[in-house]
């Protein structure tokens, strides 16, 4: 069956939509009509609303997916916590359900652009792939015998929450625990945790890159420090899943070269031959084409069961 869904990635200030057109086993999805659009406002209802014209707007559609930056439940019905939009225990897809009149289905982002891009692999016998992405915050979404994996919870692959520091006084994350990766690499906490670490200004990891890059010792050494805690992370992750396949990608990926051979680097030389690695390549649209493609394929399961 043919299937026109509209596909959103809900961020904490804009939300990008379009229509993806389902067009059968083996085809890869592709995005039509999408566009961002500022939400201006965190209120629930407000977002729903601004969401549902969305939807309206690359209509008709037979089904929506909506990624959200966030704890989603396993039914993919409510947002349990969505941090940057402020928001708990929202039934999302009630209320756009009521709004449009269509089926919908709500998944973590980081899930969604998993999605999106293993459809998008050029090795399309692949099977398995781990997906890593470093930005704001560190998220890591996984694909196991064709299928994502999101776990009892739906939490699954919460690779920017293990423990990488356990000292009483490892930096505090935004999830309310200490020492998780996110709390040194993900982009927010980083430019919290660098201040008065190096003798000079950093906004942002890339300056710490930079520097490391043109040998200052100082910045090499914390460079080195956040590449060895990175990479076990990595190493941990792919002897738990043996996923085969490797995907990293991101601002603080991409804005740090340094950084990202590093950490490479010490993954090859831990688990040697155990990965290839692959570049996201989708762009804005990965998670807009897996939200869409998820939620296309959950609702065809749910007709046939």
């Amino acid at each position: 069956m043919t299937r026109r869904m509209a596909g959103l990635d809900l961020g904490g200030t804009n939300v990008r939509c379009g229509a993806v057109p389902m067009g059968g086993a083996g085809k890869m999805p592709t995005c039509a009509d999408a566009r961002l659009r500022p939400l201006g406002t965190r209120d629930f209802r407000e977002v729903a609303a601004i969401l549902a014209e969305e939807i309206r707007r690359v209509g008709p559609v037979d089904g929506v997916g909506v990624a959200v930056a966030g704890m989603v439940d396993a039914a993919h019905r409510r947002v349990e916590r969505a941090p940057n939009l402020d928001w708990t225990d929202a039934p999302l897809a009630q209320v756009l359900e009521d709004a449009c009149g269509v089926p919908v289905v709500v998944l973590n982002d980081v899930n969604a652009i998993t999605w999106g891009e293993f459809l998008a692999l050029e090795d399309s016998s692949a099977r398995h792939m781990l997906a890593v992405f470093f930005g704001t915050g560190v998220g890591g979404g996984l694909v196991s015998e064709g299928r994502l994996v999101e776990g009892a919870r739906g939490q699954a692959m919460e690779i920017g929450h293990v423990l990488a520091d356990a000292s009483p006084d490892a930096p505090a994350c935004g999830c309310g625990r200490r020492g998780c990766l996110e709390a040194f690499v993900g982009g927010l906490n980083f430019s919290r945790w660098i201040q008065g670490r190096v003798p000079f200004a950093v906004e942002h990891m890339g300056h710490l890159d930079a520097a490391a890059a043109a040998a200052d010792a100082r910045a090499s050494e914390i460079l080195d420090h956040l590449a060895a805690m990175t990479a076990r992370a990595l190493c941990d992750a792919v002897m738990l899943a043996d996923p085969g396949v490797i995907m990293v990608g991101g601002t603080v990926w991409e804005g740090c070269p340094t950084f990202a051979s590093r950490v490479r680097a010490l993954v090859e030389r831990r688990v040697p031959g155990a990965v290839r690695w692959a570049a996201p390549k989708l762009g804005y649209q990965a998670g807009i084409i897996g939200a869409a493609a998820f939620a296309g394929a959950l609702l065809a399961e749910r007709e046939d069961a």
